[in-house]
C-alpha cells in the first residue's frame, strides 16, 4: 500500500450552493493515483473560518498530504490564508516574495488593498508560484494551500506534485460488460475474497434512449505488482454467463 496519504478540502459556498461545479478534487484526486498517494477524504466547506480551522487541524494530523482549493483570492470572503494562519497558530502577515511577485506582475497603480491582501499568508510559508495569474499559493506543514478557479489550479498541482514525496502508484484496470450488475455480484464477490489484495468495483451504467445497460468493473490494487489474475477470473467469469467483455 502506498506509504502516503491525502485528503481534499474544497472550500467554497459557491459549490455548496451549486453555483459552481467542483472539478479540482477530481482532477487531484486522478493525479495522485497516478503518483502513488492514496486519497482517503474529500470534503466540500463554507467560507466560515471555525470549519476551516478544524477540518485542516484534523486532516493534517491525519494525512501525509493536505491541499485545500479556494478562498485565497482578493475578496471579502476569502478567508482560508487567514484560517489556515490561525489553525497554526501563525502569524498571518505579508510574505516579501509573494508582494514582490504581484507588485511586478500588476501595472504600475493598480497593486491596489484588495489585491496585496493575496500577498498574506502564515509567516514561513513556502510559495506554491503561479505561471497563469502570479498569485501564488503556498505551502505550511503538510498543508498546500491553491486557488480555487480550475485551470490556474490545475497548471499550480502539475508543478507541486513534481516535488513532493510519492510512493508506489495504484494499479488499475477497468473492465466492461453489458451483463447486468445483479448477474454477477454474487460471482465478484467470490473473485473479491479470492484476491484480498485487490479492490472490484462494480458501477452500473444505462442507456435508457437505447434500452442498453450494462457495468464497468474497475480493479485495483496498491500492493500487488499485476491485477492480470483479478482480470482474467472476471473476464472468464463474464464468459461462463454469457457475457461481452473489452478493457477501457
Amino acid at each position: 500500500m502506498s506509504t502516503f496519504t491525502a485528503a481534499i478540502i474544497v472550500i467554497g459556498d459557491e459549490i455548496l450552493s451549486g453555483r459552481t461545479q467542483d472539478t479540482n478534487s477530481n482532477f487531484i484526486a486522478n493525479i495522485l493515483i497516478e503518483e502513488g498517494i492514496k486519497l482517503e477524504e474529500v470534503v466540500v466547506i463554507k467560507d466560515d473560518k471555525k470549519t476551516i480551522i478544524d477540518k485542516v487541524i484534523n486532516y493534517s494530523e491525519k494525512y501525509s498530504y493536505v491541499f485545500t482549493t479556494g478562498g485565497i483570492g482578493p475578496t471579502h470572503d476569502d478567508i482560508t490564508s487567514e484560517s489556515i494562519s490561525m489553525a497554526f497558530n501563525l502569524k498571518y502577515e505579508l510574505n516579501e516574495k509573494a508582494f514582490k511577485i504581484l507588485n511586478d506582475y500588476y501595472p504600475k497603480g493598480e497593486f491596489n488593498e484588495s489585491r496585496q491582501k493575496m500577498a498574506k499568508m502564515p509567516s514561513g510559508s513556502e510559495l506554491i508560484l503561479n505561471p497563469m495569474t502570479a498569485a501564488p499559493g503556498f505551502i505550511v506543514k503538510n498543508v498546500f494551500v491553491l486557488p480555487g478557479v480550475p485551470k490556474i489550479m490545475e497548471l499550480m498541482f502539475l508543478e507541486l506534485i513534481k516535488k513532493i514525496k510519492k510512493g508506489k502508484p495504484k494499479i488499475v484496470t477497468t473492465i466492461n460488460t453489458n451483463l447486468y450488475e445483479s448477474k454477477i455480484a454474487i460471482f465478484l464477490k467470490d473473485i473479491q475474497y479470492k484476491y484480498k489484495e485487490s479492490s472490484i468495483g462494480s458501477y452500473p451504467y444505462f442507456n435508457l434512449a437505447a434500452k442498453t445497460g450494462g457495468v464497468n468493473i474497475v480493479v485495483s490494487s496498491w500492493n500487488m505488482t499485476s491485477v492480470q489474475p483479478v482480470v482474467d477470473d472476471i473476464v472468464d467469469m463474464i464468459k461462463l454467463n454469457g457475457g461481452k467483455s473489452s478493457i477501457v
